[in-house]
């Protein structure tokens, strides 16, 4: 699936300050039309304002919409958003 679109997240500042660091894995699921349609957090990077950060950009994401058969199908996936 190709992105069309899709700024990195923000470190939050509060993060920075306490130099909070890890990597969220989320678990999305990208619909027909190349929007996130669901978004959860299969990994944590412990940090709940990294979390949040990481699913509220992502959620903004678009792909183009997968072919299959000349038709568009839903794409599960996972994206690795890492703070450092």
């Amino acid at each position: 699936t190709k992105m069309i679109s899709g700024k990195p997240p923000r470190y939050p500042i509060e993060c920075r300050r306490k130099r909070e660091q890890g990597i969220v894995l989320l678990a999305l699921v990208v619909g027909l039309d190349g929007k996130v349609q669901t978004i959860s957090i299969a990994r944590s990077s412990g940090f709940a304002r990294l979390d949040d950060a990481a699913r509220d950009a992502v959620r903004n994401w678009r792909w183009e919409p997968t072919m299959r058969d000349g038709q568009p199908v839903m794409v599960r996936g996972v994206v690795e958003i890492p703070f450092v």
